[in-house]
């Protein structure tokens, strides 16, 4: 365990940037909020003492945004045009030139519409683009094609082209069919429908066709013989998500019936053998047994689930085959290796399987940890401090975007902060990205210090990448429920990154990544208020209803940390449906989590517990003594807590 000492610490932060102070950091967000109402002039005092400010082009951006609303003109053209070329990368600026391409387009001012959209733009600002050629009298028929034939709705922007398209004879019904089948390989069936009744009714009927069998599928086996293949797949594999039984049994009339191809007949192969390896089912090595390995060698997907369906089995000389076939390079994955040697050791080959676990256990990871327990080795934790290189260092200050970023930072203006963030390290060598993961962790931006150390293919610098903040919150929730704080640690960073307020897409928040509805229902069992978002995003609310989630997962599975851990991810129901049929070894268990990202959680988070209780204490449980074996039941497991 090692902490960057106070003196050392104060150098390397002191050389990143002057410090600024609250009063002038107000300054800024006074005149911002003018500027946003294009009224920076009223803050002349202000913007003076800001000339100097790392985000004092925050303001131009914002006040040429406002006038652009209500001053649009050649002027203020000229006026944009310059300050997006003075500043290329800034975030407000890019975003200004968005709005501005659309106020061209508004304005017809349109080869200024086309000067100013670049390739990597959206899809409304390469439609306003083609639409601008159309007006200047060009027919960019290929573009506007490409940007038609896509399987989902387009934004309004593009109506004007599509229009032109349908005006000038050129949707024809090849056009139209091309989209409608990309909809409903997209599951866009409403869409579909919409583009059928714009075609003869003989297209209609061919599109009907395609509907029926992808909305119903179980009508596949009644399907026409010209059905198209690509639709004929896809109904397939919607059927196997229903009843894989029913559709296994459909592939050889349909391969017939239909005259699919090699790569078709894989297809549908491959997903039965995966549905069945997912669901635990001893079928699944028959059905790999009948796919074209020719075909598989590349397919990482379905080796992988090959392998862990030989395992589930525990049919150790087939896990040792599949191993033996992969590509040298996939073979050599920490993962496949692990198997490796536990198949080894299972066929009585225990020296070679013991060389394996000895490689694998001086790496600091999940399987490397159990690659050591299985020889009864102490954990390699590799501490290696980022060096200090003020050469470095010194090139990651230059870049103007690095004060940018922290400022934003502090200013709590996340979404831009992490733009400037990704700009600047895009510029930057390993040796710089190391420089900057330091910075990040001084200021206390745990997300940018971990991901951009990672950036740098730099791992063993634990202070970085194992922060431990709110320290004493952890604690106290993790005492009150009877929780490891290493586990909570483990759980946050795994979660979170350590961000408080960051939000997923489906609506979790803060260090723990909660649902609101779901802290609702601890806080009536706690006796507490139900907490609003904004509670959420506070670092001691969020971790207490964060361990009170952990204890009661844990009391769910009696104890079971893996299976409590996978229903934090997943959510107990599934975990229910994912329980074996007699008691297997937790390593067996958690390999074959039929969700890979939840299957990733649960062996990063054991891994992550082990390194924190590695930095918080003096002695390391094994991580084969943390995860029991996984029963076929637990008591009251049909009602789990949510």
């Amino acid at each position: 365990m090692r902490a960057l000492s106070i003196a050392a610490a104060l150098a390397f932060a002191g050389l990143a940037h002057a410090a600024t102070s609250d009063a002038t950091r107000s300054e800024f967000l006074d005149a911002l909020s003018a500027a946003r109402h294009g009224n920076l002039a009223s803050k002349s005092a202000e913007v003076a003492d800001l000339r100097n400010y790392p985000l004092y082009s925050y303001l131009e951006a914002a006040q040429l945004r406002a006038e652009l609303r209500t001053n649009a003109g050649s002027a203020l053209d000229t006026r944009i045009s310059n300050f997006i070329a003075a500043h290329p990368e800034l975030p407000p600026a890019q975003r200004l030139r968005h709005a501005w391409i659309a106020n061209l387009a508004d304005r017809g001012e349109w080869q200024q519409v086309i000067d100013q959209t670049r390739d990597s733009d959206g899809t409304a600002a390469q439609c306003r683009a083609v639409h601008a050629a159309i007006e200047l009298g060009r027919t960019p028929v290929n573009r506007a094609i490409d940007l038609y034939t896509v399987g989902k709705s387009q934004p309004s922007a593009c109506d004007t082209v599509f229009a032109w398209l349908e005006n000038t004879g050129r949707l024809t019904a090849p056009v139209i069919r091309k989209r409608a089948h990309a909809a409903i390989l997209n599951d866009q069936y409403g869409l579909a429908r919409y583009l059928a009744r714009q075609m003869p009714t003989a297209d209609t009927a061919t599109i009907d066709r395609w509907l029926d069998v992808a909305e119903t599928p179980s009508h596949l086996a009644n399907a026409p013989a010209g059905l198209d293949p690509a639709i004929a797949v896809y109904a397939f594999k919607r059927l196997a998500l229903r009843d894989v039984d029913t559709a296994a049994g459909l592939i050889k009339p349909l391969v017939s019936r239909l005259g699919l191809d090699a790569d078709e007949r894989y297809q549908m192969r491959r997903y039965v053998a995966l549905l069945y390896a997912e669901d635990h089912r001893p079928e699944a090595l028959l059905w790999f047994a009948r796919i074209d390995h020719s075909r598989m060698a590349g397919d990482e997907h379905a080796l992988g689930w090959e392998i862990r369906a030989a395992v589930y089995q525990q049919r150790w000389p087939l896990v040792l085959d599949a191993i033996n076939s992969l590509p040298p390079k996939t073979a050599s994955d920490e993962e496949w290796q692990y198997w490796k040697a536990r198949a080894l050791a299972q066929t009585g080959h225990k020296p070679q399987a013991q060389t394996i676990y000895a490689q694998l256990a001086a790496h600091r990871s999940y399987h490397g940890y159990l690659a050591a327990d299985a020889i009864g080795q102490s954990y390699s934790f590799n501490e290696q401090p980022v060096p200090n290189n003020p050469a470095a260092l010194a090139r990651v200050e230059a870049h103007p975007a690095l004060a940018r970023a922290h400022e934003l930072h502090e200013l709590g203006m996340n979404s831009y902060a992490y733009l400037e963030w990704k700009n600047l390290i895009a510029h930057l060598n390993s040796a710089e990205l190391a420089q900057a993961a330091k910075l990040a962790y001084q200021w206390q931006w745990y997300a940018r210090a971990i991901t951009t150390l990672a950036k740098a293919d730099y791992w063993d610098d634990l202070d970085i990448r194992y922060p431990t903040p709110f320290a004493a919150d952890v604690r106290q929730a993790a005492s009150r429920n009877g929780l490891d704080p290493a586990y909570v640690f483990a759980i946050m960073r795994t979660e979170s990154l350590f961000q408080p307020t960051v939000r997923s897409p489906v609506g979790a928040h803060g260090l723990m990544q909660l649902m609101p509805g779901t802290a609702d229902h601890l806080a009536r069992a706690m006796g507490q208020p139900a907490p609003s978002v904004h509670d959420l995003n506070d670092p001691a609310t969020n971790i207490s209803f964060g361990a009170r989630y952990l204890h009661d997962m844990m009391a769910d599975w009696s104890g079971n940390i893996a299976l409590a851990t996978a229903s934090y991810n997943a959510g107990p129901r599934k975990i229910v449906q994912w329980l074996p049929d007699a008691k297997m070894p937790a390593d067996i268990w958690i390999a074959n989590i039929p969700y890979t990202e939840t299957r990733h959680y649960v062996q990063r988070a054991m891994s992550h517990m082990t390194v924190f209780e590695h930095r918080l204490s003096e002695s390391v449980v094994p991580l084969d003594k943390r995860i029991d074996d996984v029963k076929s039941s637990y008591p009251d497991d049909t009602q789990t807590t949510f």
